[in-house]
């Protein structure tokens, strides 16, 4: 008996132990709707609670801090899946639905890259019903497959900030939400294929691809095409792509071109659309942005995600001839001044060359060229391949 005895009680230890947040087994709060609770955090430390939603269950986060405080903040599953991240210096909410009923949780943090990462402090408050703020006036809506999608802008007033909201609806019920800061008229949530009267002929023929696929990803279900700007010169453009099934959750593609824009081209063998746009990755490296080269990619959507196709991207290889005229040309417009980092001190972007080389599946004959363009008495060659490999590392497109 007194052996039995003993094993309980050791047994309740160890549990007591590793249940102790020395452990990190303790549980997240658990939040209730209209909650507001404090949380700080710094370098070391996040603050992460949770809440228990059914299918379609919608959650307000809302956060109060300083004027110049600034984290991150991550939604999750139960098993740890990332759902939703975003800037708390570019929104002061967040919105999510959940796709199924489980347990959620949002993690506020200190971005890990930041230079400053003092400690800060604020208010985070939960509620699970949404209406659309004071000031709200929706800008235009499409009805599509059941759905219903509102675009709705909070415009700006002297002490907040505006909001852009783009409410995807089935039955009343909110089936998603999409959420930005808003600050003028131009920036915001449109629907693409929307064209001019006057437009040129390729700008009506990309509208009217877009309105005449219903399913545009490929994946079977109809969808809702839209674009954002966020303001801001030579960036900011990305793209989403509502999914409307006819049961269960909504998924968003979302598709961030920067300055490049997506144009659809053609419709895609497996389904969906064809669409072009173009790499940013060497936007004002070693060049003003006038002058950055910026290569074509032709992107197909796969399994939810916007993908480039190179087979249809690759084109003849040119002559080595043809090369070394070109590299001839492009070398005499390089100085022989030392190259010891990235900086706008080159007449012109004769690496747009490799780029094109590389981008059209002749990658070996890009270092071919490099080597004939760049001056025998320029010191830094070594240097400057290693930092346009790191870029074209770097580059969405260039890593795949």
């Amino acid at each position: 008996m007194l052996k039995k005895l003993f094993i309980l009680v050791f047994v309740g230890i160890l549990g007591a132990v590793f249940a102790s947040p020395m452990f990190g087994q303790e549980a997240d709060p658990l939040l209730a709707p209209g909650t507001t609770v404090p949380f700080t955090v710094d370098a070391d430390r996040s603050a992460t609670f949770s809440v228990d939603l059914t299918a379609d269950g919608f959650a307000q986060f809302a956060w109060a801090a300083g004027e110049d405080s600034s984290f991150l903040y991550e939604i999750a599953d139960s098993a740890g899946k990332s759902l939703q991240k975003g800037d708390s210096g570019w929104v002061k909410a967040a919105y999510f639905v959940a796709p199924k009923q489980g347990v959620y949780s949002i993690r506020l943090y200190i971005d890990p890259k930041a230079e400053d990462k003092k400690t800060q402090s604020g208010t985070l408050t939960y509620k699970n019903d949404f209406t659309i703020p004071k000031g709200g006036k929706v800008k235009a809506s499409r009805k599509l497959a059941g759905y219903d999608v509102q675009l709705v802008d909070v415009a700006d007033t002297d002490d907040t900030p505006g909001d852009s909201f783009v409410i995807v609806k089935k039955g009343g019920v909110i089936k998603n939400l999409l959420h930005s800061d808003f600050s003028s008229p131009i920036m915001g949530y449109s629907f693409s294929g929307l064209v001019e009267k006057n437009a040129p002929a390729s700008e009506k023929r990309a509208a009217a691809l877009i309105n005449n696929t219903p399913d545009k990803t490929g994946d079977g279900n109809p969808d809702v095409m839209l674009e954002y700007y966020s303001g801001g010169a030579h960036c900011c453009t990305t793209y989403y792509f509502i999914e409307l099934p006819k049961s269960g959750p909504v998924a968003i593609r979302e598709v961030d071109t920067g300055n490049a824009g997506m144009i659809p081209i053609s419709k895609a063998a497996s389904g969906g659309l064809r669409f072009e746009t173009a790499d940013n990755a060497w936007a004002y490296w070693n060049m003003s942005f006038a002058g950055s080269p910026m290569p074509s990619v032709i992107l197909e959507f796969k399994d939810g995600v916007a993908k480039p196709n190179f087979a249809l991207m690759k084109k003849p290889a040119p002559s080595m001839a043809v090369l070394k005229r070109k590299a001839a040309a492009a070398s005499k417009k390089i100085s022989n001044d030392p190259y010891t980092e990235p900086s706008m001190d080159f007449e012109d972007a004769f690496w747009s060359e490799m780029i094109d080389l590389a981008f059209t599946g002749h990658e070996d004959l890009a270092w071919q060229y490099f080597d004939l363009v760049w001056p025998k008495a320029k010191p830094g060659k070594a240097k400057f391949l290693a930092d346009f490999k790191e870029t074209l590392a770097g580059s969405y497109y260039g890593e795949k």
